[in-house]
């Protein structure tokens, strides 16, 4: 396929600002790439900005298929399945191309305040499905038991960090080819599933407060996810709480008055902080981030 000069320029303009960033890269430089005069590039687009912004579009353009096709792919998969399909093919797409993934981090990081606002807001309009559908699968997850009960939001971006991050060390350390994905996911996976991260302390609190749809405590009623159960520390009979109430909802909501026992009061939200390692202050700013999201 024949390139046509305006193609030319976008493709040589996507490398000096992947390289050098919006401010690094010049004219005449993307000029001197394609073989034509730093004029000729005026016939095509107006200026700097509207030349680096022609190259977002196409880069935000193929981010967005790239997450359309993962969503398709991963539909009739395993939640487990799910989860590594998207955190592998992520990966493998940025790391197939260092100009696109180098580009991103200049538009979020090192772009001009004015234009990283206008391209952050677009960002996250385009990663609404995505997002959306992680956030189903994260749910779906926690309700089956499969996944342990925890801020959705909070997971996913933990999710994210630990997708971008390997994605990095990739880049920093030849060793670490596309094969390892699968055994640093692992970590990832132990981490989130129910009954197996938090730590020594955790896992014995945690034996102590099951949650209806967790392998060891199914409801009575098991069309009703309306109510998690906790059994007490001291006398260990249990006693509901409402489902929508999650453990760091409990945190927050009731910082005076606490969930107890009703047969030896037992302050539940002393566990609660235990098993979540979350505190007030940590709640209020993921309620922040979500509602900035929003």
């Amino acid at each position: 396929m024949i390139m046509t000069t305006k193609e030319k320029i976008k493709q040589a303009a996507l490398a000096a600002f992947a390289q050098k960033g919006y401010e690094g890269a010049t004219m005449q430089e993307i000029a001197e790439a394609v073989g034509i005069n730093k004029a000729s590039i005026y016939n095509h687009y107006k200026g700097k900005e509207d030349l680096f912004l022609a190259v977002y579009q196409d880069v935000a353009r193929k981010y967005e298929k790239l997450l359309k096709r993962m969503i398709r792919d991963s539909e009739n998969m395993e939640i487990r399945d799910k989860l590594l399909h998207m955190f592998k093919e992520y990966i493998l797409f940025y790391y197939k191309d260092l100009h696109i993934s180098l580009f991103w981090t200049q538009c979020l990081v090192f772009a001009p305040p004015e234009l990283r606002e206008n391209l952050y807001v677009d960002i996250v309009k385009r990663e609404e499905p995505f997002e959306k559908k992680m956030l189903e699968i994260l749910g779906e997850g926690m309700q089956q038991g499969i996944i342990r009960r925890d801020i959705p939001t909070k997971m996913l971006l933990s999710y994210r960090a630990m997708r971008d991050g390997l994605l990095l060390w990739m880049r920093i350390v030849p060793e670490l080819s596309g094969e390892w994905i699968e055994v640093f996911w692992k970590d990832f996976w132990l981490g989130i599933q129910e009954g197996k991260g938090g730590g020594e302390q955790q896992d014995e609190t945690r034996n102590e407060l099951k949650l209806k749809g967790s392998p060891d405590s199914q409801p009575a009623d098991k069309g009703a996810l309306s109510l998690y159960t906790a059994t007490c520390l001291i006398c260990h009979r249990e006693f509901g709480i409402p489902f929508t109430d999650y453990r760091y909802k409990d945190i927050k909501y009731n910082r005076c008055a606490y969930h107890v026992c009703d047969d030896c009061g037992k302050k539940i939200q002393e566990e609660c902080q235990k098993i979540t390692g979350l505190s007030p202050e940590s709640i209020d700013f993921w309620e922040r981030l979500e509602n900035r999201r929003k």
